[in-house]
């Protein structure tokens, strides 16, 4: 003999195989005689599937299997056309096997020798499907676990028996629990266990409907309209709780249950502030806004700020769209918990921050997101604001102050009467370049930050090439000062015009050979302090030797100049010495 039939979605739940209704394919079909498999198979891309070699003989049953779930789904039905039928009762066109069909299988059946048994069918209609409340797509890997009443035994009063208790769902996110005639009256309750990637249930974006829903006394009750997960504006009424009378035979489909993923994007936020460079124990105002991105309702979300080292959080300061809210302080972390989001809606979020005294000078960022609280996963990206703590102007910054003047005396200080250069160029190490005005004067605010324990050094240096003509530096070039924070330094930088004295000299006013100079000769040397002391004076020494005076003319210049100096330092110079020397060969 052979048996056949189909599994199909009866859309409109009448057990008819009709124009318009999917048959299902991939679904597993067992045959057992007497409580032992005998056969299986899966359906065909038609819905269709066929045992075409059955020994005759009675005590037959037909089940049907999820394919990845493993549980048994019910009612079939020994015909496709909705004919009423006695189960065990044997009628040619609505049970040709009379096939019992009260435990949601099709149980003990007779097959004849010869006989070909058709129509043996499984008018899916499952008890609901597990779906994104986002996507609206079928969720798979959904755990689906249904208890019930006191007396309540899977084994006898579920279809599909203990096993059918706990279902996983497919690809299709279909679940199913048919309770038979026998099960007792009370509360049915669903529980969702979320696969990875989504939250526990209940959906916050979609709430699940209050109250308990009654099962029909017999026949179907559609929770919502649409078979398959709802889309668009398709309802979306679901229960977790279901009442059942005594002697109800009548079953529940279509509940279908949303879980909400966990969305990375779900909420833009952003995070300004109107300052740039800040200084300590200065308030720093921020802003933050939360932007719900989806059509769909956002609940159990926090919104988190993290503040940078050393900035504290100003008491009072926290506000919710205008109106005082103060978050959650943990160290650095501030919390606007358990918030829900309208679809579309927008949050704002003000706080005022304040960098302690120990924070350093540099850029500061603050950052803020938000996180499902549940999941304790981040929904949002990561916003920030950046400010740059900078010195203060009277406790952190040391002054410099300066001038370049014209020290007509060569003392090396600014006397009476002596007047500021104008445009001479000084540079520091670091690059800086700085200009006198026409006074002559300088100032570098806040050149550097020292170390706060011992200071740092700080150097200038004059460029004498812009000096005027004939000018030479009267003071130290370049100038070394100790700064520290808080106070100001004067570094003045002299120059002046210097006459020059040559004084030219040959192989005639040495002794032959030697760097001693002739008696004649010295005197003369002695004599010039006299005009040293009347002007600030450059002395030249020019030797006039042969066609190559060798080292003997350096030696006798070197020997004039030690002359000039010591003479000098016995006069207690007033000015600073300075030598030029030339060389003069006959060639």
């Amino acid at each position: 003999a052979s048996l056949a039939g189909h599994v199909w979605r009866d859309l409109n739940h009448n057990r008819v195989f009709e124009g318009g209704e999917t048959p299902v394919p991939n679904w597993t079909v067992e045959l057992l005689l007497n409580g032992v498999l005998v056969g299986s198979t899966v359906t065909a891309a038609d819905g269709s599937y066929n045992f075409p070699s059955v020994s005759p003989g009675s005590g037959y049953q037909v089940r049907f299997r999820e394919p990845v779930s493993g549980a048994i789904y019910g009612y079939a039905v020994p015909n496709e056309q909705g004919l009423s039928f006695t189960n065990g009762a044997v009628d040619a066109t609505a049970n040709p096997a009379g096939a019992s069909a009260t435990d949601g299988t099709l149980s003990n059946l007779t097959i004849l020798a010869g006989a070909n048994i058709l129509q043996q069918s499984l008018p899916l209609d499952p008890s609901g499907v597990v779906y994104d409340a986002v996507t609206r797509n079928p969720v798979r890997g959904a755990t689906v676990v249904i208890s019930g009443p006191a007396g309540f035994d899977p084994a006898i009063h579920l279809v599909g028996g203990a096993a059918n208790v706990s279902q996983v769902t497919g690809a299709d996110g279909y679940y199913q629990f048919l309770l038979l005639p026998g099960a007792p009256a009370g509360t049915y309750t669903l529980s969702v266990t979320s696969p990875a990637g989504y939250l526990p249930a209940p959906s916050g974006m979609i709430l699940p409907t209050a109250g308990l829903l009654a099962f029909p006394a017999s026949g179907v009750t559609a929770v919502q309209a649409q078979p398959t997960a709802p889309s668009g504006s398709m309802p979306t009424t679901y229960y977790f709780s279901f009442t059942r009378g005594g002697g109800s035979t009548g079953s529940i489909v279509n509940n279908h249950i949303p879980l909400d993923p966990l969305l990375g994007g779900a909420i833009v936020v952003t995070k300004t502030t109107p300052l740039i460079n800040v200084k300590r124990g200065e308030l720093v105002p921020y802003t933050i806004t939360a932007t719900n991105t989806l059509a769909s309702r956002l609940v159990n979300i926090n919104l988190t700020d993290r503040m940078p080292p050393g900035f504290k959080y100003r008491q009072g300061s926290g506000a919710l769209n205008n109106v005082r809210t103060e978050p959650e302080v943990s160290g650095r972390i501030l919390t606007w918990r358990n918030l829900t989001f309208e679809p579309g809606e927008k949050k704002t979020f003000l706080l005022i921050l304040m960098p302690g005294t120990g924070v350093g000078e540099g850029e500061y960022t603050n950052e803020a997101w938000a996180l499902n609280s549940v999941a304790n996963s981040p929904v949002s990206n990561l916003a920030t604001a950046t400010v740059r703590i900078v010195p203060d102007p009277v406790f952190d910054c040391p002054d410099i102050i300066g001038k370049v003047f014209d020290d007509k005396n060569a003392n090396g200080y600014q006397d009476e009467g002596e007047p500021g250069i104008a445009n001479v160029r000084i540079a520091t190490v670091r690059g800086l370049i700085i200009t006198t005005d026409a006074e002559g004067r300088f100032h570098v605010p806040c050149p550097e930050i020292p170390n706060p324990d011992r200071g740092s050094n700080f150097i200038l240096k004059l460029d004498e090439r812009t000096l005027p003509t004939g000018y030479r530096v009267t003071t130290e070039n370049p100038l070394v000062s100790r700064i520290t924070r808080g106070k100001m330094i004067k570094m003045n930088f002299g120059a002046t015009v210097h006459r020059v004295i040559r004084i030219d000299v040959s192989d005639a006013a040495f002794v032959p050979n030697e760097t001693r100079l002739l008696d004649t000769w010295k005197v003369k040397i002695d004599a010039l302090q006299d005009q040293l002391k009347e002007r600030p004076s450059v002395v030249r020494i020019a030797y006039r030797g042969g066609a190559d005076p060798g080292d003997l003319a350096l030696k006798r210049i070197r020997a004039i100049r030690e002359q000039i100096e010591s003479a000098w330092k016995k006069e207690n110079g007033r000015y600073p010495l300075y030598f030029e020397e030339e060389v003069v060969t006959s060639r």
